[in-house]
């Protein structure tokens, strides 16, 4: 259920299509909020891909095993699991622009502490930090994105922020290889000095949407919440293709490090395969796939990443594990043309910002991921670990599936995206 037009600022219904226009035969553009929150999403990925991607190697080169850099790694995304309630309320009931500066202003702090403390402690400490800044301003992003968009919209929207962070994910690691080797503190200062640009950009251009529209009780919302069992279901699924995807970002590294020749440089490279991938085909997928039913591309996604493991974990030259990552961008590309919008639909506008906090909960599969990733790479080696996540994303897949189509069933299904041209 949407918010009629009249519940909006002028500002945002401006940015409506004329009437009669159909979705996918106009082009929304990256105007107003939507390009500046996809400019934020871009310097807060180069922040969090200057600082995090060295995470894990820089444990190791200090002596602490892939299972305790596992560990740390996965502490952010378990304090995202018990945060993210609250960053939903924040959304809804201060707003989503009050909530998204409060959330990327302490981003500032997380990444100058960094510079100053050191060590596989003092690192946990600070990734749990970075997990309650995403916990705070990720509902609230999402939640305005969809504020300011029709559901035809919504996947071109989401998209743009796709590319974006995307494209910081691509410069981050190549900023901080360069500065870590000349002198580490420089990198994370220059990761706050990113999140700084994150500050400046919302608090001048995004407006306020969540305060304008109607206010829903919490106890409701968590009653509405609680009682979706096609929510929860959805979250199982997500939760098992976010820590099948953290992965690549986390431990594989680390682990490719000791596996093959220049490792990291080789990961530097089918970084940006991926990230390439992403800038340039995302947004036509986007595209020429909007009218695609949620379900099928969760199908096609999650059986792309499962084949992509499997390559990991039995092949070894450069060249093997380059077409591993364009197989796996695929599948990622893919899931991300159907997922943004699905969840976005989950809800209406009064409660979205908590649906999304609910939602939030799916980070337990990024904390125990790279964690028990790590530990089956130091017992029994690439051979049993990838051969484990395919297996997971596989069921990842199932689940997704059943999620939608129980929904479905029960006659409380979103639309499946804007037809196809």
């Amino acid at each position: 259920m949407e918010s009629p037009d009249s519940s909006r600022p002028a500002a945002l219904r401006d940015m409506q299509p004329p009437a009669g226009t159909g979705p996918m035969n106009t082009w929304l553009r990256p105007r107003g909020p939507v390009f500046v929150l996809a400019i934020a999403r871009f310097f807060g990925a180069v922040a969090s891909y200057m600082v995090f991607p060295f995470i894990a190697v820089r444990l190791t080169q200090a002596g602490d095993g892939l299972a305790v850099a596992g560990l740390v790694t996965a502490v952010g995304p378990l304090v995202r699991v018990f945060a993210g309630a609250l960053g939903g309320i924040a959304a809804d009931q201060f707003g989503r622009r009050r909530t998204m500066l409060l959330g990327n202003a302490l981003g500032i702090l997380v990444m100058a502490g960094f510079a100053v403390l050191h060590g596989a402690l003092a690192y946990a400490l600070l990734n749990g930090l970075n997990g309650l800044v995403r916990a705070i301003a990720g509902p609230a992003q999402n939640a305005a994105i969809a504020d300011v968009t029709t559901p035809a919209e919504r996947p071109q929207a989401y998209a743009y922020g796709r590319v974006a962070l995307n494209v910081g994910a691509a410069i981050g690691p190549f900023i901080g290889a360069f500065l870590v080797l000349r002198h580490p503190a420089a990198v994370f200062l220059g990761a706050a000095g990113a999140m700084l640009a994150v500050v400046v950009l919302l608090y001048a251009a995004v407006p306020e949407t969540g305060r304008q529209l109607r206010q829903v009780g919490n106890r409701e919302a968590l009653r509405r919440i609680s009682q979706d069992g096609g929510l929860w279901l959805y979250v199982l699924g997500g939760s098992m293709q976010l820590g099948v995807y953290m992965v690549i970002e986390t431990i594989f590294p680390a682990f490719l490090r000791g596996a093959v020749p220049s490792g990291l440089m080789l990961y530097a490279l089918m970084t940006l395969v991926n990230t390439g991938m992403v800038a340039l085909l995302q947004i036509p997928l986007n595209r020429w796939l909007g009218g695609i039913r949620p379900d099928a591309g969760f199908a096609a996604g999650l059986a792309l990443f499962a084949a992509a493991y499997l390559g990991i974990a039995f092949l070894r030259s450069p060249f093997a594990l380059l077409c591993t990552m364009v197989v796996f961008t695929a599948g990622e590309m893919m899931v991300y043309v159907v997922m943004p919008p699905y969840e976005a639909s989950l809800s209406d506008d009064a409660v979205r910002g908590r649906t999304f906090g609910a939602i939030n909960i799916k980070s337990a599969g990024a904390a125990l991921g790279p964690l028990i990733v790590g530990t089956l790479l130091q017992v029994g080696g690439a051979h049993l670990a990838f051969p484990v996540v395919s297996g997971v994303a596989v069921v990842s897949g199932c689940i997704l599936v059943w999620a939608v189509r129980a929904r479905e069933a029960r006659g409380a299904a979103p639309a499946a995206g804007p037809p196809a041209a």
